[in-house]
């Protein structure tokens, strides 16, 4: 529960580096991706109910050259869509959060789904007062 004006700033600022993590990659945007992470974070995945994963990717250069690589692979636009937001935790400098995705892809004018799933990220406030992810992990409906 959200006691304060500040949680209530706090909270959509760990929004904002979720969605800018989002435009980072739909944009192919790296170094706004990159800004989202912690210099240590890690990432990984796996698709629900299967033994398809991936991960974990540790270091914020190493998200960002393979998340890279995975974007110029495309060939497709992709679009994240994050809504439903559900605080686990939150406190002065640290949130757990997890949040709803919708991934679009379109080519060839056509538009499809190409996966739902959830983010899982746990956030800290760093000292010049930014909220980053110290560890994203998606859980995906289907792989895409």
């Amino acid at each position: 529960m959200v006691n304060t004006a500040e949680q209530a700033s706090d909270r959509l600022e760990i929004l904002d580096t979720l969605s800018r993590y989002a435009w980072g990659y739909d944009e192919g945007d790296f170094e706004l991706l990159a800004d989202t992470f912690t210099e240590e974070a890690s990432t990984s995945g796996k698709v629900s109910r299967s033994d398809i994963g991936w991960g974990p990717l540790v270091g914020r250069g190493q998200i960002v050259e393979v998340l890279k690589s995975i974007h110029t692979a495309q060939p497709d636009q992709r679009r994240h869509s994050l809504h439903t937001a559900y605080f686990h935790s939150q406190g002065e400098s640290e949130a757990d959060v997890s949040i709803y995705l919708t991934l679009f892809g379109t080519e060839n004018h056509q538009t499809r789904v190409v996966t739902t799933g959830l983010y899982r990220a746990a956030l800290v406030k760093q000292t010049d007062g930014v909220w980053r992810m110290k560890r994203l992990d998606a859980i995906l409906d289907a792989p895409f």
